[in-house]
């Protein structure tokens, strides 16, 4: 009686816990179905000739902050570019304001903007697509969108990313906390110019010091970002850049903070201190919603 008390208490064990696993599948499955469900907060742009671009924003179920948007890109019902991240989610989850698709007059290379600041951008013709697959931008992904940018810019359309804009803008302070440097290399065509600007911390005023001479560096896979170039402070202050092919450059400020280029040519000790400076660390940045 006992052993048979016993198999009934473990079949109906069993069948307790089979009808639980059931229930749990099918609590994953409505669960998984109602991810792929189309949601209010997500974006469907017909790019044409058969190519579609749709924007995903997680839902806060699925999700402890931060979460992502991501997107993908279709071509007559084949993925081209499987669904990736490219922003993070801040405390508004969902893309608002003017978001719109613009391409080439080929149809060939499209960039998807929200406010003006284009996000994602994508070459059908080699299918390439910015930024990249954890949406970074780092030196390859810069020279990218760089060349597709520049496409649009042959064709009057003059767009703007925030994310290309402040890649190559590095700030250093000095060391006395004062003054803070601010250089920007300025895309022009195929190289970049690089541009210094000063901050008082102090007066909260900003100066723009220009070279004696443009220093350019080639906005190419050929120049190394990470030994091609070197900036940092000399003194509290003397600033100093070197560019290999291009000279060194040195800044004098005052005590007011004023500053000017000290004239050629250079104390040569003075020149081999600003070569030892190292570049300049480009961070990776990526979009936040």
């Amino acid at each position: 009686m006992r052993a048979d008390s016993s198999r009934k208490q473990f079949n109906i064990l069993l069948v307790s816990v089979g009808l639980f696993l059931i229930l749990v599948g099918i609590m994953v499955l409505i669960i998984l179905w109602l991810a792929s469900l189309p949601k209010e907060s997500d974006f469907h742009f017909d790019l044409g000739q058969g190519r579609s671009l749709d924007i995903y924003c997680e839902g806060e179920f699925f999700y402890e902050p931060p979460g992502y948007v991501s997107f993908q890109i279709t071509e007559n019902g084949s993925i081209v570019v499987p669904e990736r991240d490219f922003s993070g989610i801040g405390s508004q989850r969902v893309p608002s304001g003017r978001l719109e698709v613009l391409s080439t007059r080929d149809g060939e290379t499209i960039a998807f903007r929200r406010n003006f600041n284009v996000m994602i951008m994508h070459d059908f013709k080699t299918n390439r697509t910015w930024p990249d697959e954890n949406g970074k931008v780092k030196w390859n992904e810069y020279l990218l969108a760089i060349e597709l940018l520049q496409r649009f810019k042959t064709e009057g359309q003059d767009l703007y990313s925030d994310l290309i804009d402040h890649f190559l803008n590095i700030a250093l302070s000095s060391p006395d906390k004062k003054l803070v440097v601010n250089q920007v290399w300025n895309a022009q065509g195929d190289q970049a110019e690089l541009r210094v600007r000063v901050y008082d911390y102090e007066k909260r005023e900003s100066q723009l010091l220009l070279p004696q001479e443009i220093i350019t560096v080639p906005l190419s896979q050929d120049f190394d970002w990470r030994s091609g170039w070197g900036a940092g402070w000399i003194s509290k202050n003397r600033f100093g850049v070197w560019v290999a092919g291009a000279g060194v450059r040195v800044w004098e400020f005052s005590d007011e903070g004023a500053g000017k280029e000290l004239p050629s040519p250079l104390d040569v000790e003075l020149i081999e201190e600003v070569k030892s400076f190292p570049a300049p660390v480009l961070e990776s940045k990526s979009f936040r919603l």
